[in-house]
């Protein structure tokens, strides 16, 4: 059986709602006396699903110097999202594929993150295994809050803040998933790299899941999968002042229930 590790991303820069709320980096907003990135690794290690957790930081950053001693950290000086998921693997040389999870999460729960690495254990051919939820679950989870979505044939899905790469992945795919996340914002961009025809029919919801796979194997080289994850709260992170309301309630409503 391959080792699965876990990467907790966190070593981008302080965004506008960290600015907003005062905090130095996003992963350290308090969420009912705890940082969002202290809850996202509690739901990850108590899963049980995981060989070891690392959190990807900057290098003598804010975020090293709030969880050192308390999490191993994979620490580079690189922000990008490629830099964070290259120390993590640097940070645990044994593992073979590495759970990705967004530091914005800070409603995971064990029970989530154990049902999609089981899930990304069926699929043993897979360099990368994404994970969807269905929109509206997570919308009426959280109604408070705003979900962008894509429509695919199946249905409509926002993407979840959990995915399972290999290292192979990240060694010879990486550089790709890059130009195509630096290019998200460009029609123009994206149609140079997944075809003008192939976006057009993506725009008006004509695509499958399978279809969307099969073109990112065509595009990576690699194995990939999705999982339709039954948990709204994957489908839920962070962005805004309304997200961390919601967040920030949905706490408290669980701490007067178990009172």
């Amino acid at each position: 059986m391959h080792k699965l590790g876990a990467i907790i991303m966190a070593n981008g820069e302080a965004d506008k709602l960290a600015c907003k709320v005062g905090a130095a980096h996003k992963a350290l907003i308090d969420i009912e006396g705890r940082s969002m990135i202290e809850r996202v690794a509690e739901a990850v290690q108590a899963s049980g699903a995981v060989d070891q957790v690392v959190v990807a930081c900057r290098k003598g950053g804010c975020v090293a110097e709030a969880l050192a001693g308390k999490i191993p950290l994979a620490e580079s000086e690189d922000p990008t999202f490629l830099g964070g998921m290259q120390a993590g693997f640097n940070a645990m040389p044994d593992v073979d594929r590495a759970l990705l999870v967004t530091c914005d999460m800070p409603l995971l729960t064990p029970e989530a993150v154990r049902h999609f690495a089981d899930e990304a254990r069926t699929h043993t051919d897979a360099d990368m295994v994404y994970a969807m939820v269905e929109v509206e679950r997570t919308r009426q989870a959280y109604p408070e809050t705003r979900r962008t979505a894509i429509r695919l044939k199946e249905g409509n899905y926002t993407a979840a803040g959990v995915t399972v790469v290999s290292r192979r992945f990240v060694e010879e795919c990486g550089p790709l998933v890059m130009a195509a996340f630096g290019a998200r914002k460009s029609k123009i961009a994206m149609a140079r790299i997944l075809g003008g025809s192939f976006l057009v029919r993506f725009a008006l919801g004509m695509l499958s899941v399978d279809d969307v796979v099969k073109r990112a194997e065509e595009l990576l080289g690699c194995g990939c999968a999705t999982v339709n994850l039954p948990f709204a709260e994957c489908g839920f992170d962070v962005d805004s002042e309304a997200d961390l309301i919601a967040a920030r309630q949905s706490f408290c409503r669980t701490r007067s229930t178990v009172n």
